[in-house]
């Protein structure tokens, strides 16, 4: 391992003298750098922030360690913080462990005997903690370019789907902002709106393609892109979340949709939400056998469909989205 760097916010010098040389007797910490208060450890970091751990007493002129150590977070610096408290102050412990403290000591007792283990354990585990955040930040990648090999599958079929699973995915993503949805819950949305259509790589080219009216045949098979949708996603299990907003998009609030006739709250939120989008984005939309709708008069019909086939709450939020991304 390599070696180590270690700030120590300590005002009282005898403590800081012993906490010092136990740190300096493990083996890895070479550089022990005392501060003596909350401001000097704020003012070191700004000009100094490559240290692996900070050992930071509550006890402190000024700013105590609590306030100190939300600074530190506030400032994003990358490095473990142990609170140090005195014998009895257990919930001063509790609360920076609660705001984002690794582990704390008490003064009392042998603990500067303890103290070495206490910072290597806490050096190990945000040593874990940092790979495990490159692991996540890995998958979201992995996630983000599974979604563009799908979107390319999507486009070799039917290059019309392309831009009008990027047009639903844009105008979902910004009637969940209207309705204030947790990002989580927006991200959901958008990824789906992107994927809502892949089950048409299952529908025959000639029919997708058609220029015209479909017959009431061919429209059975179309409806089925729902269902395949599903099939087609369901083996990649971190698009789960996704798959109900995908078979249920062609749901109708009043309950004449398809494939399940679900109505009302039945249809999941994002589904609701797509449905909107997808409608919009489907009318303003060139096809082979017509024109795009004009703007406005697209709006209209979102709205003369309120209650019926689409969700009005979902409709009042699109009516005040689209007029920021007109």
């Amino acid at each position: 391992m390599r070696s180590l760097r270690v700030l120590l916010v300590e005002d009282n010098p005898d403590h800081a003298e012993l906490a010092g040389r136990a740190l300096l007797r493990e083996a890895h910490v070479n550089e022990v750098v005392r501060v003596e208060s909350g401001q000097d450890c704020l003012e070191r970091l700004a000009n100094d922030c490559k240290f692996d751990l900070i050992l930071l007493d509550y006890s402190l002129p000024g700013i105590d360690g609590l306030l100190t150590l939300g600074e530190i977070n506030k400032n994003g610096y990358d490095m473990p913080v142990i609170m140090v408290t005195g014998h009895g102050n257990e919930e001063v412990a509790a609360e920076a462990i609660k705001i984002g403290a690794y582990d704390y000591v008490v003064k009392s007792g042998n603990y500067l005997a303890a103290l070495p283990a206490v910072v290597m354990k806490t050096l190990e585990n945000h040593r874990i903690k940092k790979e495990h955040a490159q692991l996540r930040e890995n998958i979201e990648q992995n996630y983000l370019d599974t979604l563009e090999v799908l979107i390319s599958v999507i486009e070799a079929k039917d290059s019309y789907t392309r831009g009008h699973s990027e047009g639903v995915s844009k105008y979902a993503f910004a009637i969940a902002k209207e309705m204030k949805l947790s990002s989580g819950e927006m991200e959901r949305i958008r990824a789906a709106g992107l994927l809502h259509d892949i089950g048409k790589i299952a529908i025959d080219k000639q029919i997708l393609l058609k220029n015209g009216p479909l017959t009431d045949e061919e429209r059975k098979v179309v409806q089925t892109h729902c269902e395949c949708g599903v099939k087609i996603l369901k083996p990649a299990t971190f698009l789960g979340e996704i798959l109900p907003i995908v078979h249920q998009h062609h749901e109708r609030f009043d309950g004449k949709g398809y494939p399940q006739g679900l109505k009302g709250d039945e249809i999941d939120q994002g589904a609701r939400i797509l449905a909107v989008a997808d409608s919009f984005e489907a009318m303003t939309s060139a096809r082979s056998y017509r024109s795009a709708m004009p703007f406005e008069e697209a709006v209209d019909e979102i709205r003369r469909h309120a209650g019926g086939q689409l969700d009005p709450e979902v409709v009042e939020a699109f009516l005040t989205a689209v007029k920021k991304i007109k």
